[in-house]
Protein backbone atom coordinates (compact mmCIF):
# COMPACT_ATOMS: atom_id res chain seq x y z
CA UNK A 1 0.00 0.00 0.00
CA UNK A 2 1.05 3.55 -0.63
CA UNK A 3 0.76 6.31 1.93
CA UNK A 4 -2.66 7.35 0.56
CA UNK A 5 -4.03 3.81 0.81
CA UNK A 6 -3.97 3.06 -2.92
CA UNK A 7 -2.63 -0.40 -3.66
CA UNK A 8 0.94 -0.77 -4.85
CA UNK A 9 2.70 -4.12 -4.89
CA UNK A 10 5.30 -6.23 -6.58
CA UNK A 11 3.82 -5.57 -10.06
CA UNK A 12 2.27 -2.11 -9.54
CA UNK A 13 4.32 0.97 -8.76
CA UNK A 14 3.72 4.73 -8.92
CA UNK A 15 4.24 5.94 -12.49
CA UNK A 16 6.74 8.48 -13.80
CA UNK A 17 6.71 10.47 -17.02
CA UNK A 18 9.51 8.29 -18.42
CA UNK A 19 7.59 5.08 -17.69
CA UNK A 20 4.44 6.55 -19.27
CA UNK A 21 6.47 7.54 -22.33
CA UNK A 22 7.96 4.04 -22.62
CA UNK A 23 4.52 2.42 -22.48
CA UNK A 24 3.17 4.93 -25.00
CA UNK A 25 5.89 3.89 -27.42
CA UNK A 26 4.87 0.21 -27.06
CA UNK A 27 1.08 0.16 -26.82
CA UNK A 28 -0.98 -2.79 -27.96
CA UNK A 29 -2.37 -2.14 -31.42
CA UNK A 30 -5.95 -1.95 -30.09
CA UNK A 31 -5.02 0.60 -27.42
CA UNK A 32 -3.08 2.69 -29.93
CA UNK A 33 -6.04 2.69 -32.35
CA UNK A 34 -8.39 3.79 -29.56
CA UNK A 35 -6.36 6.69 -28.14
CA UNK A 36 -5.27 8.02 -31.50
CA UNK A 37 -8.81 7.80 -32.89
CA UNK A 38 -10.50 9.45 -29.90
CA UNK A 39 -7.90 12.12 -29.06
CA UNK A 40 -6.31 12.83 -32.43
CA UNK A 41 -2.92 12.66 -30.69
CA UNK A 42 -0.11 10.18 -31.25
CA UNK A 43 -0.28 7.24 -28.83
CA UNK A 44 2.74 8.44 -26.88
CA UNK A 45 1.36 11.98 -26.56
CA UNK A 46 -2.02 10.61 -25.43
CA UNK A 47 -0.40 8.46 -22.73
CA UNK A 48 1.68 11.39 -21.48
CA UNK A 49 -1.36 13.68 -21.48
CA UNK A 50 -3.29 11.11 -19.43
CA UNK A 51 -0.37 10.79 -17.04
CA UNK A 52 -0.04 14.55 -16.53
CA UNK A 53 -3.82 15.03 -16.13
CA UNK A 54 -4.08 12.35 -13.44
CA UNK A 55 -4.28 12.83 -9.70
CA UNK A 56 -2.60 9.47 -9.33
CA UNK A 57 -1.13 7.02 -11.84
CA UNK A 58 0.56 3.64 -11.72
CA UNK A 59 2.85 1.47 -13.82
CA UNK A 60 2.09 -2.24 -14.25
CA UNK A 61 4.69 -4.94 -14.87
CA UNK A 62 4.38 -8.71 -15.19
CA UNK A 63 6.51 -11.49 -13.63
CA UNK A 64 9.08 -11.48 -16.45
CA UNK A 65 9.76 -7.78 -15.70
CA UNK A 66 8.21 -6.37 -18.88
CA UNK A 67 6.07 -3.22 -18.81
CA UNK A 68 2.41 -4.23 -19.03
CA UNK A 69 0.79 -0.80 -18.94
CA UNK A 70 -0.04 2.40 -17.16
CA UNK A 71 -3.25 3.56 -15.51
CA UNK A 72 -4.54 6.47 -13.52
CA UNK A 73 -7.46 8.51 -12.28
CA UNK A 74 -8.05 12.18 -13.09
CA UNK A 75 -9.46 14.73 -10.60
CA UNK A 76 -12.93 14.25 -12.12
CA UNK A 77 -12.83 10.46 -11.41
CA UNK A 78 -12.01 9.34 -14.95
CA UNK A 79 -10.09 6.10 -14.78
CA UNK A 80 -7.87 5.07 -17.67
CA UNK A 81 -5.54 2.22 -18.56
CA UNK A 82 -3.37 1.63 -21.60
CA UNK A 83 -1.45 -1.58 -22.10
CA UNK A 84 1.40 -3.22 -23.95
CA UNK A 85 1.40 -6.74 -25.36
CA UNK A 86 3.06 -7.93 -22.11
CA UNK A 87 -0.30 -7.52 -20.32
CA UNK A 88 -1.46 -10.64 -22.18
CA UNK A 89 1.58 -12.77 -21.24
CA UNK A 90 0.43 -13.25 -17.61
CA UNK A 91 -3.32 -12.59 -17.74
CA UNK A 92 -4.17 -13.97 -14.29
CA UNK A 93 -1.47 -11.93 -12.56
CA UNK A 94 -2.40 -8.83 -14.51
CA UNK A 95 -6.13 -9.09 -13.71
CA UNK A 96 -5.47 -9.89 -10.03
CA UNK A 97 -3.18 -6.88 -9.61
CA UNK A 98 -5.51 -4.56 -11.56
CA UNK A 99 -8.43 -5.66 -9.36
CA UNK A 100 -6.45 -4.92 -6.18
CA UNK A 101 -5.53 -1.49 -7.51
CA UNK A 102 -9.07 -0.57 -8.66
CA UNK A 103 -10.61 -1.81 -5.40
CA UNK A 104 -8.21 0.34 -3.36
CA UNK A 105 -9.06 3.63 -5.08
CA UNK A 106 -10.24 6.30 -2.61
CA UNK A 107 -12.91 7.75 -4.91
CA UNK A 108 -16.69 7.39 -4.58
CA UNK A 109 -16.81 6.13 -8.17
CA UNK A 110 -14.67 5.93 -11.31
CA UNK A 111 -15.68 5.74 -14.94
CA UNK A 112 -14.74 6.49 -18.54
CA UNK A 113 -15.28 4.92 -21.96
CA UNK A 114 -13.55 2.20 -23.96
CA UNK A 115 -13.40 1.30 -27.63
CA UNK A 116 -15.97 -1.45 -28.11
CA UNK A 117 -13.59 -3.15 -30.58
CA UNK A 118 -10.92 -3.52 -27.87
CA UNK A 119 -12.13 -6.93 -26.76
CA UNK A 120 -9.44 -7.53 -24.14
CA UNK A 121 -10.22 -4.25 -22.37
CA UNK A 122 -13.97 -4.93 -22.42
CA UNK A 123 -13.28 -8.35 -20.90
CA UNK A 124 -10.95 -6.80 -18.29
CA UNK A 125 -13.58 -4.20 -17.35
CA UNK A 126 -16.12 -6.99 -16.82
CA UNK A 127 -13.65 -8.94 -14.65
CA UNK A 128 -12.97 -5.81 -12.60
CA UNK A 129 -16.70 -5.33 -11.91
CA UNK A 130 -17.44 -2.26 -14.02
CA UNK A 131 -20.99 -1.59 -15.20
CA UNK A 132 -21.60 -0.62 -18.82
CA UNK A 133 -23.92 2.35 -19.28
CA UNK A 134 -24.33 3.43 -22.91
CA UNK A 135 -22.88 3.34 -26.40
CA UNK A 136 -21.80 6.35 -28.47
CA UNK A 137 -19.10 7.45 -30.91
CA UNK A 138 -16.32 10.04 -30.83
CA UNK A 139 -14.51 10.74 -34.10
CA UNK A 140 -16.07 7.59 -35.54
CA UNK A 141 -14.71 5.37 -32.72
CA UNK A 142 -17.45 3.14 -31.23
CA UNK A 143 -17.32 3.59 -27.47
CA UNK A 144 -18.99 2.09 -24.45
CA UNK A 145 -19.27 4.12 -21.25
CA UNK A 146 -18.50 2.31 -18.00
CA UNK A 147 -18.59 3.06 -14.26
CA UNK A 148 -17.83 1.43 -10.93
CA UNK A 149 -18.63 2.37 -7.37
CA UNK A 150 -15.41 2.05 -5.43
CA UNK A 151 -15.20 -0.78 -2.91
CA UNK A 152 -13.88 1.25 0.03
CA UNK A 153 -16.51 4.00 -0.07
Amino acid sequence: MTQNGIYAGKYIKPCTAQLAFDVGENLRWEDKREVEGVTGLSATAAVLESYYCSSYSVYFTVPNGKAAGVAGVTPDNRIWMLCTQASEEYPHTFVREARRWVNSLPYPYVGNHADMRNESHIKLLKLLGFTFLRYYTINGVPLIEFMKLCANQ
